[in-house]
């Protein structure tokens, strides 16, 4: 940038900054926030981070219920292999319901036991701007 006039400078910084910006933002549609929400959950339970996934539960939830509390919740009778999102409706600009694929296998299963293939809707809702699982149990 030494070929811009000094001027010009500051402004220029300004405009990539906030292009930069603007791609870190939040999800375009409730739709896709929810898909990317419950994609990352997802994800940390076929990693057994419980942990991690205990944080996309809402607030209110976690007052009530420590990480090890909904570490049961979940049991261990079956090994989860994988997760998809097949679908997200929005029922209204709070509340959405996303269709998921589940791919688990008997923990205790011996062999090659066949996984097991289940489809189930998650229900999310949003709370002070973010989305959150709504517990069903």
């Amino acid at each position: 940038m030494n070929w811009l006039p000094p001027s010009t400078r500051p402004w220029i910084a300004l405009v990539m900054a906030t292009a930069l910006w603007g791609c870190a933002t939040a999800p375009a549609t409730p739709e896709l926030a929810v898909r990317e929400r419950a994609t990352q959950i997802w994800q940390a339970k076929v990693a057994g981070d419980y942990g991690k996934a205990y944080n996309y539960m809402p607030p209110s939830y976690r007052a009530v219920t420590t990480v090890e509390g909904y570490r049961k919740t979940i049991g261990g009778a079956v090994k989860i292999l994988g997760a998809e999102v097949i679908s997200v409706k929005c029922e209204t600009q709070d509340k959405c319901v996303a269709e998921m694929k589940l791919e688990a296998r008997a923990a205790l299963a011996r062999g090659a036991a066949a996984p097991i293939v289940t489809y189930f809707d998650e229900i999310w809702v949003r709370e002070n701007g973010a989305w959150w699982l709504f517990p069903t149990s």
